[in-house]
């Protein structure tokens, strides 16, 4: 190697060490992380995600990104912090601005605390901006030094929106694998990775709860035997006929609302089928008793036995109420809120559909 190649070598990587010595930005190589720092601040993005508000859905062109960001304070003085601060730029250095409209009662989703941030401490927050998927931004920060006169440079972070997880599908399976499970009692394989629910548990109560609205009268006048044997022939009619529409109203990182809309049986609609089972039970044992006790306590051996033909004559019909259920983030599964609570009121009133709408 000559002297001259050595030294134009030299020279290009002297001019690179420079490049990346002043440089502003670096990016996460598909993690999803990144740094920029100045003598001012530092700005490191820790994680984002995909995010949905108010049943909007993301789609290719138009998602919602929340950014996980850290700022630490370099500047001697207070820094004030705000939202306008904050800008992403697209490949055509379009400015996309923040969109701070997110609201999240659970308080596991935390904004980017706006405030002056004094010397030498940190603050982290999400940062929500609609983009585009599988693209490349620029994050930009304007520092806004307290007492200082002068202009300082923005803080660059570049990132690639397809490092970026949309939860959503994820959360309408668990949703889904839920119901299926629990409601209607069907093997749903994605409810092992999805779902950090005890089925059976969830189950009982459904069970509980229907032999409670079927009355205390008929519970009295029925073995155990007999009110379990009709709760599983209505579970059967109801798993076959019913279904569910999800949508997703709410999904952040930790915590997701889904809004559910069955389509079951409800026994209000089974007066008309009620009453054949009854003229049919009585035409075919007309004179056969001539006790009362004895007559009835007959006729609810007959309806438990023939309770299916109710059932199967009578069609699902879609409920006047769409409940939002709440699904929390444990780990890699999400937790439906099964826990009776005067907050849970949506999903006790979806288990009172669910076993025939009492």
């Amino acid at each position: 190697m000559t002297i001259k190649t050595r030294l134009l070598l030299t020279s290009g990587l002297l001019l690179l060490f420079l490049l990346t010595g002043c440089g502003h930005s670096s990016n996460g190589n598909g993690t999803g992380k990144g740094e920029g720092k100045s003598d001012v601040a530092t700005v490191t993005i820790k994680d984002g995600q995909f995010i949905t508000t108010e049943g909007q859905e993301n789609t290719d062109d138009s998602a919602l990104l929340a950014l996980n960001i850290s700022i630490t304070n370099h500047s001697g003085d207070s820094l004030d912090l705000l939202t306008d601060d904050f800008s992403l730029y697209d490949s055509k250095n379009e400015k996309v601005s923040v969109d701070d409209t997110i609201y999240d009662d659970s308080g596991n989703f935390k904004m980017l605390d706006t405030d002056s941030l004094a010397k030498d401490k940190t603050v982290t927050g999400y940062i929500p901006f609609r983009v585009a998927k599988n693209k490349s931004y620029e994050l930009h920060f304007q520092p806004d030094v307290y007492k200082s006169d002068k202009k300082v440079s923005d803080i660059v972070v570049k990132i690639n929106t397809k490092d970026y997880q949309d939860n959503q599908q994820e959360i309408k399976d668990a949703m889904n694998a839920y119901v299926q499970t629990v409601f209607f009692e069907k093997k749903d394989p994605k409810y092992a990775t999805l779902v950090a629910n005890d089925a059976n548990k969830d189950a009982e109560q459904l069970k509980a709860l229907f032999i409670k609205n079927m009355g205390t009268d008929l519970e009295d006048q029925l073995s155990d035997q007999q009110m379990n044997q009709i709760y599983e022939t209505f579970k059967r009619a109801n798993s076959e006929k019913g279904s569910v529409s999800l949508k997703v109203q709410t999904a952040l990182p930790k915590t997701a609302v889904v809004e559910v809309t069955p389509k079951v049986l409800f026994l209000d609609d089974m007066y008309d089928e009620v009453e054949k089972l009854k003229n049919q039970f009585v035409d075919d044992n007309r004179g056969k008793y001539s006790d009362y006790d004895a007559a009835l306590q007959a006729w609810y051996v007959y309806m438990t036995k023939n309770i299916g033909e109710v059932f199967k004559n009578t069609d699902p019909r879609s409920s006047d109420t769409s409940y939002k259920i709440n699904l929390i983030k444990e780990g890699k599964k999400w937790r439906i809120d099964s826990e009776k609570s005067t907050d849970n009121y949506d999903y006790e009133q979806l288990q009172g559909d669910m076993t025939g709408g009492y």
